[in-house]
């Protein structure tokens, strides 16, 4: 169910669409909105996809309604990647700059991201730095992707050297929509709970299109996890990034397979295994059996072979 708006017609080339997706964290989404309305962006619309339980979220974002700018939609669906393709069906601007929910951004933001865009002309995804809120090291830690220069990503390979995040994405729409949009079985709430970002990106750069990673543009990822929620969140994300390896493989797209070995091989299998050398306790085992798990439940997914979606996930929808 859909509420407070309507989907739009053609996207305009001019306007600048945010998007945030959310579930059940009403008072981090309230900030987040805020500070997306902040932006001086003279056309400019705020999009939120509400996927909440209950209707905690859209009562907070009652006041904040009342600024035309602000759309928001309740969804019946479940996953960030089904969350995703509505709001880009559902976005007036071709450019659609996507945040999560527990972020913060600076003034200007979402122009930023959509010029730098639009300067490059074959990239159909743009990722910026996601800076980390100040946080007590000892204690757990913020997921961030920080570069220090821009790059360039011609082709899948590239993504193995470091990956952007969706918490700081922005999306060429006509080409991510021809593509064949997000991977709903990928993400939290979705059967494989992560990597909707690293699989638009492959799935792009699959189909001739570029990934650009700017350094000049950032948001602060206000997303602060102990070490023990630290253990779960990397567990759901090797999971997701085992099925994300495995389906251009089931559909016979084998030039993805060099990435699919370093991944496994030096992100996953080598830590452990040089902690041994060190007669240390190996550390990040876990990273291993997730992505067995979601590789070898991938393997046994259907996969639509033109867009490179899973056709029919298996098993239950986690967070």
């Amino acid at each position: 169910m859909l509420t407070r708006g309507k989907p739009e017609g053609p996207a305009n080339d001019r306007f600048a669409s945010a998007l945030v997706c959310t579930r059940n964290r009403a008072g981090s989404l309230v900030r987040a909105v805020r500070s997306l309305l902040a932006d001086g962006e003279p056309e400019l619309e705020v999009i939120v996809v509400d996927q909440s339980d209950g209707h905690e979220s859209e009562a907070a974002l009652e006041t904040l309604l009342q600024d035309a700018r602000l759309r928001y939609f309740r969804s019946g669906a479940r996953g960030k990647g089904a969350a995703l393709n509505e709001g880009l069906r559902l976005a007036r601007g071709e450019i659609v700059v996507c945040t999560d929910d527990d972020c913060l951004a600076s003034p200007g933001w979402i122009g930023g991201m959509a010029r730098a865009l639009r300067a490059q002309p074959g990239c159909a995804v743009l990722f910026c730095n996601v800076f980390p809120v100040p946080y007590d090291r000892s204690t757990g830690y913020v997921p961030a992707y920080e570069r220090t220069s821009d790059r360039l990503l011609r082709r899948v390979g590239d993504t193995g050297q470091g990956h952007g995040l969706g918490a700081g994405m922005a999306l060429r729409r006509s080409a991510v929509l021809e593509i064949g949009g997000f991977d709903e079985a990928l993400g939290p709430g979705a059967p494989f709970l992560s990597a909707e970002d690293w699989d638009i990106a492959n799935r792009a750069l699959l189909r001739g299109w570029h990934v650009y990673e700017t350094a000049e543009l950032s948001i602060i990822h206000d997303g602060f996890r102990s070490f023990a929620q630290g253990r779960e969140h990397a567990y759901r994300d090797w999971v997701g990034i085992g099925a994300m390896c495995a389906k251009p493989l089931r559909a016979g797209r084998f030039e993805t397979l060099a990435l699919t070995l370093r991944t496994l091989g030096a992100d996953a299998i080598w830590p452990p295994l040089l902690d041994l050398l060190r007669l240390r306790r190996p550390r990040g085992v876990g990273r291993v059996l997730a992505f067995l798990s979601g590789f070898a439940r991938g393997l046994l997914t259907p996969v639509d072979p033109r867009s490179l979606n899973y056709r029919s996930p298996p098993g239950p929808r986690g967070r």
